[in-house]
């Protein structure tokens, strides 16, 4: 739905063994009581609606922000996946864009991304090359010819991705984990949509439509184009700080360090894969 600047690499055939079951522990995120998606409802500290009130079903994996596996000195770590403190996001797109804060470089690193239906059944999976200069915050899109998998409206899925740090140790991978809910847009928000070109009025619309990916991507690509703007840094802000990304709310000094290094990081591309 919005216009993303799109920065294409080559697709890698290949796919690494897959040793994700080794990544599967449950984290404080997964504790919170779990209930079926609802209606979003308006936060009183954000002008966003309040994603954390979304929490995946009680089945399948809990999901996992922060990226898991030891230390690896070829790899940075831990990277960071921006989604909301529930691990869970709606979207109304087809092939939605995941974006994740990684804290340092990458050269032409084979990273795997992989979506199952909630009983964690594989439904898509590929690998792919990724490469930053610098520590900032990088999303993945798909080319709409590849062979992304089709998402069923009012399904949930879930998502990994996995940076492969040593294909000889599966230890070191760094692994995030989503949830993700496509829903149908209801005849007056497609028109609405439909109606408005000014990227700033959609993204009102995609917040009150509870619709964190398209959010999230939206802001993104303004802050690629507009990086200069204040006003753009601010909404950006707000959004990550909406999803508990707020220096000030946090305990101890390093969640305070990495809670600002993210609202200070770059975003330095939006990629996608063929």
């Amino acid at each position: 739905m919005s216009n993303y600047s799109i920065v294409p690499i080559a697709h890698s055939a290949s796919s690494p063994p897959d040793k994700r079951d080794e990544q599967k522990t449950v984290t404080p995120d997964s504790e919170q009581k779990a209930q079926q998606p609802g209606q979003p409802s308006p936060s009183t500290h954000s002008p966003f609606t309040d994603w954390n009130g979304f929490t995946p079903p009680q089945r399948g994996v809990p999901g996992r922000r922060e990226g898991g596996g030891t230390r690896g000195s070829d790899c940075p770590s831990p990277i960071t996946a921006l989604i909301p403190e529930s691990n869970f996001g709606r979207t109304a797109s087809k092939q939605p864009a995941f974006f994740l804060y990684i804290p340092g470089t990458l050269n032409q690193t084979v990273t795997e991304f992989e979506i199952t239906d909630e009983n964690d059944k594989s439904l898509y999976k590929t690998t792919f090359p990724l490469s930053i200069n610098r520590p900032g915050i990088v999303g993945i899109q798909w080319s709409p010819k590849s062979d992304f998998i089709s998402l069923e409206d009012n399904k949930n899925y879930i998502w990994y991705l996995t940076i492969k740090c040593d294909l000889n140790d599966p230890s070191k991978d760094q692994l995030v984990i989503g949830w993700i809910n496509p829903v149908a847009l209801s005849a007056d928000q497609k028109s609405q949509l439909q109606r408005v070109q000014d990227p700033l009025e959609r993204l009102k619309l995609y917040a009150q439509a509870g619709l964190w990916y398209e959010t999230i991507a939206t802001l993104a690509t303004l802050r690629l184009e507009k990086s200069q703007a204040s006003s753009i840094q601010n909404q950006w802000n707000a959004l990550l700080k909406s999803i508990g990304f707020d220096p000030t709310q946090k305990q101890t000094e390093r969640e305070k360090n990495k809670a600002q290094a993210i609202l200070d990081a770059p975003i330095l591309k939006l990629q996608t894969n063929p």
